[in-house]
């Protein structure tokens, strides 16, 4: 059995379910909980990660549109709660929803399924106290990494990211969600946003330029244009006024090299100009946010995706 000790440790605790939410701190009380804010209501769970301190969030989820991973996904992106890294565990009773794609991408820390024993409970929040994956960001995505190692190999390292639970359990405030630290963490996080898009943004212009034989592509140019153009604005939104103006200036070239291809069918010369602007702000990202690694972010310009 576990030997951490879990005294100062607050959880909230949230399931619908009164005699399940019983048995779920049972469980908790036997790992050395003793601090609980315990819910009912989705919308009193948002009140509580707005005013009080948590280092621990166990939420059941019932159904994927429940309002429970929508609430997740607003804490990592700062609409809701002090702490947008507060670690998450979820609850369930269904195997098939822990697999489904919308509660893969909440941002949760970790799945539990139920009937779950105390040990099994105690593994899965060690593993938050002494391992817990670091973060990546996508534009669509914030929370653990759970790419396999050839991607992360391929891509920018996560971000390790404050750990309340952690700080809390191994008495090391530094580890914790400090404004200052919060405030770099999230900064950091915003910079990778950057550089994963330019790298997805280059990637769809790549795939559009290698088209150009396809006979399929006319009837899906059109479409895949609008959705680039659409990264791009992401992308434009999350420039921050102490960014390269550069960056701002090459993803404004690159959006109005979109717009020029969306008046017309696809023709060669167009795609790969498309491609080429794409390819310079991928590079300019990468230079702009890793200015130690000058060489590897040439040297993207000639790899493959």
């Amino acid at each position: 059995m576990h030997t951490m000790q879990y005294d100062d440790v607050v959880v909230l605790l949230f399931d619908p379910k009164l005699a399940v939410r019983k048995q779920t701190r049972s469980v908790l009380n036997a790992l050395g909980f003793k601090t609980f804010l315990e819910f009912q209501e989705l919308a009193d769970v948002r009140v509580a990660l707005s005013n009080q301190r948590v280092e621990l969030a166990i939420l059941a989820v019932e159904e994927a549109d429940s309002g429970v991973l929508g609430m997740i996904e607003d804490v990592r992106r700062q609409r809701c709660g002090l702490d947008p890294f507060v670690p998450i565990l979820l609850t369930a009773w269904d195997a098939k929803l822990s697999a489904l794609r919308p509660v893969v991408e909440s941002g949760a820390d970790d799945v539990l399924l139920h009937p779950f024993s105390t040990a099994q409970m105690g593994e899965r929040i060690e593993v938050l106290v002494r391992c817990r994956k670091p973060f990546v960001v996508t534009e669509d995505y914030l929370g653990p990494d759970r790419r396999t190692i050839a991607a992360l190999r391929a891509g920018p390292p996560p971000i390790i990211v404050p750990n309340a639970l952690q700080a809390r359990v191994l008495g090391q405030s530094e580890l914790g969600p400090t404004a200052a630290r919060l405030e770099e963490t999230m900064s950091d996080l915003r910079r990778l946003k950057l550089r994963n898009m330019a790298r997805r943004i280059w990637y769809m212009a790549n795939c559009l330029r290698d088209a150009q034989l396809d006979p399929t592509l006319p009837e899906r140019y059109h479409d895949e244009l609008k959705t680039l153009g659409k990264s791009i604005q992401v992308y434009r939104k999350t420039l921050a006024a102490g960014d390269s103006a550069d960056l701002r200036a090459l993803s404004e070239s690159l959006l109005a090299v979109v717009k020029k291809q969306l008046r017309g069918p696809p023709a060669r010369r167009g795609l790969e100009l498309l491609e080429k602007s794409a390819l310079a702000l991928r590079v300019a990202s990468k230079l702009e946010y890793d200015q130690n690694d000058t060489t590897e972010a040439a040297a993207e310009g000639i790899g493959e995706e």
